[in-house]
């Protein structure tokens, strides 16, 4: 599902907004589709009209599920690299990296006077 090499960040979920209208409409939108079949009489037409409730119902379910998780779907709305930019510039500063350079410049002055 996830494109080779890159990996979502941990705080990415799915829009709770969106998650929250999207199971308010599939229950009401069921709930009303199984009122309108058993309404149904004989004449067909709360049939028709339950039939046409859950095909609503479940193109707005889906639609919203795609909203809630676009993140996931549409990789170019991930934030590419936000957190590379902090990071490369404190593993600059980092005193690990500093001390790199002091044993580099100590191995150096041992070396000469070898």
């Amino acid at each position: 599902m996830t494109p080779k090499g890159k990996v979502p960040h941990f705080t990415m979920r799915p829009d709770p907004v969106a998650s929250f209208v999207c199971i308010i409409i599939f229950v009401s939108g069921s709930l009303i589709s199984l009122s309108f079949f058993s309404q149904e009489d004989g004449t067909g037409i709360y049939q028709q009209k339950g039939i046409i409730c859950a095909l609503i119902t479940a193109l707005l379910t889906f639609l919203l599920i795609l909203v809630a998780t676009a993140k996931f779907w549409f990789t170019h709305l991930w934030k590419k690299n936000a957190t590379h930019g902090r990071h490369h510039q404190h593993s600059q500063q980092h005193p690990a990296e500093k001390d790199k350079e002091f044993r580099k410049w100590l191995d150096q002055k041992r070396n000469q006077k070898n």
